[in-house]
């Protein structure tokens, strides 16, 4: 044990005179693996804020939305009790049933008449119903017009009305982005001022906005409309994510061959180096061999030099670029006010440190054939 220890202490005082005697050496592995890494993040950051700023986009827009209009014949039970029960138990997701009834104007707009029921009353909670009819207003007319009582006109019937403010990305702004009037159900049908069953509108809620789960949802809502025998107009936004899935699926590619290139860049400059030390000093290591000392303890001395000197500057890089990613961002690639987490780069980051890590290692192997040379050949 005690000569072990001796062992490692030796190699390490070696390794700080080295470094002492040709600060170069280390200084370059630094640099090289600092700033490589550093436009590495930069550049793999823009594709993932990109994207990210495109699903935002697209989620925004009601990208996690399958919306389901059924016109419901007399005569025929409504599917808001087969819908609002099955579907969430075969798919993680919300179900809101509204009623389209009418439409009204309300100075120089027009707005959708929605009735909700009590199912849908328990999900719209949060806004300023109740259960009293409201003027929900969203997106531009939010922004210009204020809060209070209106009158709104419906074919010669005129009746008062409070307006709202609807809260920003709900999803009633989303199907609804000109804004609505949402009554509770039965109202105009008690005053004989409407007819029929009107359209039901199916809202269903995705979990998460991927092609897979929208993809299911639909089919499934499909099957139990054509089991049903209901006319039925399905819209949802899964084309537009399975391109996206495409996208990213390429995307992906081109960020892990240009992580691996970066780092095998590194492993190149690591190797040259750790050939070029070992050579010079490969006297001393052949007597320390021949004193007993195990060639693999000269194979790691390296190995955890390398770690520790790119494992440093990678480290650099990573905290460097979290400070500056506004200004890179910024100036070089036009995304104002924008910034990531490092949750959101943590798999290139991972596929980045992976990769500089090999490239150690594969960097060791001049060492490993120079450290098990015959002790004679060297020292004759």
């Amino acid at each position: 044990m005690k000569s072990l220890i001796l062992t490692l202490l030796y190699l390490f005082k070696d390794t700080l005179h080295r470094w002492k005697e040709r600060p170069a050496s280390p200084l370059s592995r630094v640099l090289v693996s600092f700033f490589l890494s550093l436009c590495a993040l930069s550049f793999l950051a823009n594709y993932v804020l990109s994207t990210k700023l495109l699903q935002d986009e697209i989620r925004q827009s009601g990208g996690d939305l399958i919306i389901a209009y059924d016109v419901n014949p007399d005569g025929k039970p409504p599917l808001e009790t087969l819908i609002q029960q099955h579907l969430p138990s075969l798919h993680p997701c919300n179900v809101l049933a509204l009623k389209q009834v009418a439409s009204a104007t309300q100075g120089k707009g027009n707005y959708q008449i929605v009735e909700y029921g009590i199912a849908a009353y328990d999900q719209l909670k949060e806004l300023p119903i109740d259960r009293h009819p409201r003027l929900l207003l969203f997106g531009l007319k939010q922004e210009l017009e204020q809060e209070g009582p209106r009158t709104v006109q419906m074919n010669q019937f005129s009746f008062p009305i409070h307006a709202c403010h609807l809260p920003e990305h709900h999803v009633l702004g989303k199907v609804f982005p000109q804004g609505l009037i949402l009554v509770p159900a039965g109202t105009f049908s008690s005053q004989g001022l409407r007819s029929g069953s009107g359209t039901t509108i199916y809202i269903i809620q995705a979990a998460e906005m991927t092609s897979a789960l929208i993809s299911g949802i639909e089919n499934t809502l499909a099957n139990l409309v054509r089991l049903d025998q209901r006319f039925t107009s399905i819209r949802s936004t899964a084309p537009i994510l399975r391109r996206l899935d495409i996208l990213m699926g390429n995307q992906a590619e081109c960020r892990a061959a240009f992580s691996i290139g970066i780092a095998v860049i590194v492993g190149i400059l690591l190797t040259a180096l750790a050939s070029m030390e070992f050579q010079q000093n490969e006297y001393v290591y052949t007597l320390m061999k021949s004193f007993g000392v195990r060639p693999v303890f000269l194979v790691l001395n390296f190995i955890m030099e390398n770690v520790f000197l790119v494992g440093g500057a990678f480290i650099a890089a990573v905290f460097c670029f979290m400070k500056t990613q506004k200004i890179v961002l910024g100036e070089f690639f036009k995304l104002q006010n924008t910034s990531l987490s490092l949750q959101d780069i943590m798999p290139d980051l991972t596929l980045l440190g992976i990769s500089l890590f090999i490239c150690v290692l594969v960097s060791s192997i001049p060492i490993i054939i120079s450290a098990n040379r015959q002790i004679g050949k060297v020292l004759k």
